[in-house]
């Protein structure tokens, strides 16, 4: 069986996006010049930083194998736009296999973490995942599923690498959703 978007899904959709998109925008300097009272003093302009140094990556990797087997893959890319906050995409993969059950569940994600205080952050991720299941009499079933995720998490490392532990929450709460509440995930994210 496969599950359409619903009205109230897509409007979620459009705001999470849309929730998105403003967060990774930032003010930006419109000139070189400080004014103060009337006069102005120039002053030498900032070192700017490769916009590769601004790239971080990870993700969560995770799984069991016998019955049940369980597999996760869970890459992400980010973009800091900001010292305090990081924008990116990711792309999910699930494989569960159990006394003749199958599933795969993929789909992408676009998500936005803030440094709230040194180690400690706020997350919040929209996933799109699609879920395909067979049992061992040949049945099989599909539903695309959409997931909000909110929540908030420690990272070990306040530099280039860390180790990061979040609890999460689904707004949606679609009845196909993957998850259980709270989701836990143990992972971390990596720079250049």
């Amino acid at each position: 069986m496969c599950l359409f978007l619903t009205m109230p899904t897509r409007q979620l959709l459009c705001f999470a996006i849309c929730l998105w998109a403003s967060l990774s925008t930032h003010a930006q300097k419109t000139s070189e010049e400080d004014y103060v009272g009337g006069t102005s003093k120039k002053t030498a302009p900032a070192a700017k930083t490769p916009w590769q140094d601004k790239l971080v990556f990870g993700g969560n990797l995770g799984g069991h194998f016998g019955n049940p087997t369980y597999f996760q893959l869970n890459p992400m890319v980010g973009y800091r736009t900001t010292p305090w906050l990081i924008n990116g995409i990711g792309v999910n993969y699930t494989y569960v296999a159990a006394n003749g059950y199958r599933e795969n569940i993929y789909g992408a994600s676009v998500w936005t973490r803030a440094t709230v205080f040194k180690t400690l952050f706020a997350h919040t991720e929209f996933e799109l995942l699609k879920r395909s299941a067979f049992d061992r009499l040949g049945n099989s079933s599909e539903a695309i599923v959409p997931v909000w995720l909110v929540g908030a998490g420690y990272n070990s490392g306040g530099g280039r690498l860390g180790l990061s532990a979040m609890i999460m929450y689904d707004l949606i709460q679609d009845p196909n959703s993957p998850y259980n509440q709270p989701i836990i995930r143990i992972g971390g994210l990596f720079g250049f």
